[in-house]
């Protein structure tokens, strides 16, 4: 970390807003977590902000949740839902 610096050692602060303004629903964003992430709260204002509360989907992926979450895959590329 010394000889690195910061920069290389150190995240950035999570930023969603600039995320979503890069995304577009052919290309959407993925969260993948680590122990202990939870993004909900940020997703839940963020989509209260852009009005998308009832266009907001949440799947966690376990056994046989797989074609669900391929359908609300699908339905956001065809939709812009998240």
């Amino acid at each position: 970390a010394e000889e690195l610096g910061e920069k290389y050692t150190v995240s950035p602060p999570f930023d969603l807003v600039s995320c979503f303004k890069d995304s577009q629903k052919t290309t959407p964003l993925i969260f993948v977590l680590s122990a202990g992430a939870d993004p909900t709260d940020a997703l839940v204002k963020l989509a209260a902000e852009f009005d998308y509360e009832e266009r907001l989907h949440f799947i966690s992926l376990g056994q046989g949740q797989g074609p669900k979450a391929e359908r609300l895959i699908k339905l956001g590329q065809e939709t812009g839902d998240w």
